[in-house]
């Protein structure tokens, strides 16, 4: 029996946050034959200086640089949950939300964020970015899996999904498990610069700084450009006799100790 498509779904407080983060992965899973949702958790309404962009002229804007970043590196569909912008709280509301879209999509890897507060003492993680992040965490071990968590879930015909593998981790402060990006960082960056209203008319700057920051991260392990995260694979959301027939390719930290976050 042919194996079907394992599938990923990558969640982000933000339009451009995955893009910044880990779109050279998504690139090569989607290059692989994965099939990749993206979900993003607010309506992208804050992101501006200028008071006259903000809102829902913004919003429109950032939906359609969302999906031209999408297209270049294999994602076809995009989910909004539209929470607002910059006042995203880490609540059962949330929660629901993304049960709802872990239960539809039925991922063998679930990418979040990172909700470490600080990091590295060089770095403040966004609000938002720790909610989603927090929120996505918890639903990978109990709203997702479980039915008596939102009940509710089940009467839209929306089963636990207890096939979840791997739960990466994708943030500034990276992880020991180093993705060579060799062969897709030009799409990285393509994707990145679709998201003109953030990164504004100097995308050449743009790319060399990605490319400067992904080449430090692949340099320890001899690849020439890199993203890193962290990877978790055991414990309670995590049930082996209940996945699906899949082909998913283990994700391995290299063996370099320089791997180690930094």
């Amino acid at each position: 029996m042919t194996k079907q498509p394992w599938r990923a779904l990558v969640i982000s407080a933000h339009p451009d946050d995955i893009e910044f983060s880990c779109a050279g992965t998504v690139a090569k899973w989607t290059d692989e034959g994965a099939e990749v949702t993206y979900c993003i958790a607010t309506d992208g309404t804050a992101g501006t200086q200028d008071r006259d962009l903000m809102g829902k002229k913004l919003h429109d804007i950032r939906v359609t640089e969302s999906e031209a970043a999408a297209s270049v590196v294999g994602v076809t569909e995009i989910v909004w949950l539209n929470h607002r912008d910059g006042y995203v709280e880490y609540n059962l509301d949330l929660r629901r939300d993304i049960a709802r879209v872990f239960r539809r999509y039925k991922p063998h890897r679930f990418v979040v964020l990172d909700p470490t507060p600080v990091v590295d003492d060089r770095f403040i993680n966004h609000p938002d970015h720790r909610a989603v992040g927090q929120a996505s965490l918890d639903v990978s071990m109990t709203a997702g899996t479980t039915p008596g968590i939102f009940p509710e879930l089940l009467s839209e015909g929306l089963d636990p999904w207890r096939g979840l593998r791997e739960l990466w981790i994708t943030g500034p402060a990276g992880g020991p498990v180093v993705v060579d990006i060799t062969s897709t960082i030009d799409r990285k960056i393509e994707a990145l610069t679709c998201h003109r209203s953030q990164i504004g008319d100097d995308t050449a700057a743009v790319g060399e700084w990605v490319r400067g920051w992904c080449a430090e991260l692949g340099a320890p392990h001899g690849y020439a450009y890199a993203e890193s995260f962290r990877v978790v694979s055991q414990g309670p959301g995590f049930h082996a006799g209940e996945q699906d027939d899949v082909d998913l390719p283990a994700a391995e930290a290299p063996l370099d100790p320089r791997s180690s976050p930094t």
